[in-house]
């Protein structure tokens, strides 16, 4: 167990190297992840670890800070600011940087790659329009360790399941063994840097489109403004920035907008800040996209197919309230007939469908078996009851047929043999009240 001040020092180390704060709560946390590193080392427990942190070794430090980094990253994450970028952001860029043919991206927290991934995949299909244009892409992570992941682009079955369409896992990835690699075309269009957040943003230049998502919420709040503000020191007015769906610049910094109507990306708060043009993503959102997917297409741009459970037939989406469906595989449309029983003589059988409930006798309960009716080829029709259930080694008058248990109905018999009424006796069973 880790004593309080031991936690106190780690937090506090941690905080100053990365800008990850660590409350009490995530105690268990830090147990979990540096435990790990005590093993790895050879120590005993996590107080000889922390007495190595209190002595300087840098190494160790680094690794502490690694291990405590999130790696939680998937291709094309919560779908939107990739939605965004494809038919807003790009599509602006492409028109107002005609002149320039010059596009700069950071992947502020590009983790194990599948971000700038994303986007490169996104950029690879507008390339017609892109033809002629220098695009670079920037991932900066922290982790050294993550950054060597995201630069051999290998994925498990599981990572590239995670959001990435199967025409992209066919187009751009091929099987190297028992996992995926991306293409080196898509890999060469990422160049990939250590960085700290917490350094001097200014050697990595101006940036057009910046993705810092899912990495302010670890900050505390002087930090995320510190964070803002820099990044908005390496933007034009008509840059575009984008957070996670929990991340926002509200209360934090007034150096940034919200895109009209949009969230999750917002715009310099500046007077050269443009009006942008959002009507085709509006569009695609409130679901009238199958012309637009179709024109996108053929522009460069790709639509993400709905589940197969909400594509009917056609292709399309699922049918609504009173539209026919396709029946079971296996099933008729029509109704099942029940199975068929027999009557008439030796001679003459006519197939008819079982009653539900006795038809002579006694009244009796509706949830009596089904009965069946007929004449036996010794004798005259006997009582109408269940076909079921005759005592076994008994033979009838003739000697051919058992002889039947006495029926509780009405009705006279033949010479053939007497079948049980499916009368309901509540005798046999006692009252409600009987029961304890």
């Amino acid at each position: 167990m880790m004593r309080p001040e031991d936690f106190d020092f780690v937090s506090r180390l941690i905080k100053s190297k990365s800008g990850l704060v660590l409350s009490q709560d995530k105690t268990y946390l830090l147990e979990s992840r540096l435990m790990p590193i005590a093993r790895k080392r050879g120590l005993k427990d996590l107080t000889e670890l922390i007495a190595a942190l209190r002595g300087g070794d840098r190494v160790l430090v680094e690794e502490v800070v690694d291990a405590m980094t999130t790696n939680e990253s998937f291709f094309f994450r919560d779908t939107k600011p990739f939605d965004q970028f494809r038919h807003v952001v790009l599509p602006h860029m492409i028109k107002e940087r005609a002149s320039k043919r010059h596009l700069r991206i950071w992947c502020a927290a590009a983790s194990s790659g599948q971000e700038p991934y994303s986007l490169a995949m996104i950029l690879d299909e507008f390339k017609t329009q892109l033809s002629g244009w220098r695009v670079e892409i920037i991932g900066t992570d922290i982790s050294r360790e993550i950054l060597t992941k995201a630069r051999a682009g290998l994925y498990s079955q599981f990572e590239v399941q995670r959001g990435l369409p199967i025409q992209l896992l066919v187009k751009y990835f091929q099987k190297k063994e028992d996992q995926w690699q991306i293409s080196q075309e898509i890999r060469s269009k990422v160049q990939y840097k250590e960085f700290n957040l917490l350094d001097d943003f200014r050697p990595l230049g101006q940036f057009d489109i910046v993705y810092c998502r899912n990495v302010l919420i670890y900050f505390d709040q002087p930090t995320k403004t510190d964070v803002l503000a820099r990044i908005s020191a390496l933007m034009p007015d008509d840059g575009f920035l984008f957070l996670g769906g929990a991340e926002t610049v509200l209360g934090i910094s007034d150096k940034f907008k919200p895109l009209a109507r949009q969230r999750g990306i917002y715009q310099l708060n500046r007077p050269g800040a443009p009006d942008v043009d959002v009507s085709a993503l509006e569009k695609i959102q409130a679901g009238g996209a199958a012309a637009t997917a179709g024109a996108g297409a053929a522009t460069g741009g790709f639509a993400f197919p709905k589940p197969k459970h909400m594509q009917n037939a056609a292709g399309g989406t699922t049918a609504g309230a009173g539209t026919a469906t396709q029946p079971r595989p296996g099933l008729s449309t029509g109704t099942a007939a029940r199975p068929a029983t027999t009557t008439g003589t030796a001679s003459t059988r006519t197939a008819t469908r079982p009653l539900t409930t006795g038809t002579t006798g006694t009244a009796g309960s509706t949830y009596s078996r089904p009965s069946s009716t007929g004449t036996s080829s010794t004798g005259s029709a006997g009582t109408a009851g269940s076909t079921y259930r005759r005592p076994l080694g008994t033979t009838g008058s003739t000697g051919s047929t058992p002889p039947a248990r006495p029926s509780s109905g009405t009705g006279s018999t033949g010479t053939g043999t007497t079948r049980p009424s499916t009368t309901f006796d509540r005798s046999r069973f006692g009252k409600p009240e009987d029961k304890k």
